[in-house]
């Protein structure tokens, strides 16, 4: 059957006064058409049918706005930037919305009535269980950081803030969750702490390169002195003499005298001027062969090298990240001092040779000179300090301290092994990825 048009319900008006004036406006219900009794009860009749109509078309309009409203809040919740879960008291996943599923990796079907632990690393499994347990023990939000496993084997870290869930047939028996992906924070967070990490640690190496070298600026403040003090009282000495005899054979060799002290000085002072250079030189990082280090520092030593037999031998040198002219003065160092002790041989024989590993090179320089008494090998890196005699081999001892202050520069490592008459090798480590340059 049809139905008749329900009109809209004045606000303030009740079923029962809607109905009566529906029933007296509709002209197909005219009144006293029926015996007094009859009609009587179809009116009542009829009042209450348009009364039900009534509260049909309003619980329609409700059943339709909860729906609108129910679908609103839905998207708002699956479509939310945070996770969004139901747990019961032992963790059991009853509700989660999109965005909590894509944090475990796993659709809503396969997700719901699983235990949200299984999904918390073994680590943080104690943190969740003590959340839950505080959550349903007093009112107020929970807050607790974990590390969680997602179904397809990566992690990420949340943020987890838990609420007990006020639901009047059972109450306690819920709460609500809302999980916060802090993978992002997490990570510049270990950044931070890892450069502040590495800070600490290249200020602790700063601070004991810097009492390093204090000790070394006092060593040689006093290696200086002595050696400088020598000359000039030789000088004094000698000028003395020739005021006393001004000629003759006597005055000669005081000037022989006068003159070899001030070469001496002037040694020393050249050898300063080539230490001080090679602390203050600037350094820029490049590819630099080695061997064509090697045969540049060959070419500057020609003459010593085809003054006697020398035999200079040497495996393939890497490309290492270095300076070229601080390479040249390492290898015109290790190779001059390798030439120096091995004068006294028939021939010499120098060798150099290179090794890797998985952070450096090593280049040793090894002779069949006189060698040294390994007792005092951390001497020979050391300003003006010399194993032999002066008067057997010149030098004023600043040659290898050259060699580790370019070195060290580098963050490398300069050491030296020797048995007296049968040669010596001094090794230099240099770093594949050089780290200090001051």
């Amino acid at each position: 059957m049809k139905q008749d048009h329900i009109p809209d319900i004045p606000p303030g008006e009740s079923l029962r006064e809607q109905a009566e004036r529906q029933l007296q406006e509709s002209p197909s219900r005219p009144p006293g058409q029926f015996p007094l009794d009859p009609a009587a009860v179809v009116h009542e009749l009829q009042v209450h049918q348009i009364e039900l109509e009534h509260q049909n078309e309003e619980l329609r309009r409700a059943l339709l706005a909860a729906e609108e409203a129910h679908g609103k809040y839905l998207d708002l919740f699956d479509l939310a930037p945070i996770g969004y879960f139901t747990f019961d008291r032992q963790g059991l996943i009853q509700e989660a919305n999109l965005t909590g599923c894509d944090l475990l990796g796993v659709t809503r079907e396969r997700l719901l009535g699983r235990r949200f632990p299984l999904f918390v690393d073994t680590e943080f499994r104690g943190h969740f269980a003590a959340l839950l347990r505080r959550v349903f023990e007093a009112p107020g939000k929970r807050v607790v950081e974990l590390k969680l496993d997602r179904q397809d084997g990566q992690s990420c870290w949340v943020q987890l803030e838990a609420v007990a869930a006020d639901v009047a047939e059972r109450p306690g028996a819920h709460c609500r969750a809302a999980v916060i992906d802090i993978s992002a924070q997490k990570l510049a967070q270990e950044e931070v702490m890892r450069l502040n990490q590495t800070l600490e640690q290249r200020v602790e190496q700063r601070s004991a390169r810097v009492r390093v070298l204090a000790e070394e600026l006092e060593r040689f403040t006093y290696d200086v002195a002595t050696d400088l003090e020598a000359p000039l009282r030789h000088i004094q000495s000698f000028t003395e003499r020739l005021r006393e005899q001004p000629t003759g054979e006597q005055a000669q060799r005081s000037l022989d005298h006068i003159q070899h002290s001030a070469t001496r000085m002037q040694g020393l002072i050249a050898a300063l001027l080539d230490f001080s250079r090679a602390s203050r030189m600037r350094m820029r990082l490049t590819a630099v062969p080695l061997e064509q280090v090697l045969k540049e520092v060959r070419k500057k030593l020609a003459s010593e090298l085809t003054a006697r037999p020398v035999q200079l031998t040497h495996e393939a040198l890497p490309v290492v990240q270095a300076d070229s002219g601080a390479m040249q003065i390492v290898f015109r160092q290790l190779l001059g001092n390798a030439l120096k002790f091995t004068r006294g041989r028939e021939e010499a024989r120098i060798w150099v040779s290179a090794q890797e590993t998985p952070s450096e090179y090593v280049i040793g320089v090894r002779d069949n000179g006189v060698g040294f008494n390994m007792r005092y090998r951390d001497r020979l890196f050391n300003v003006f300090q010399r194993l032999h005699s002066e008067r057997d081999y010149e030098g004023a001892g600043v040659g290898l301290a050259t060699v580790r202050r370019v070195v060290s520069r580098y963050g490398g490592r300069v050491w030296a092994e020797g048995k007296v008459g049968e040669g010596a090798t001094f090794y230099v480590a240099l770093p594949k990825q050089p780290t200090d340059l001051d």
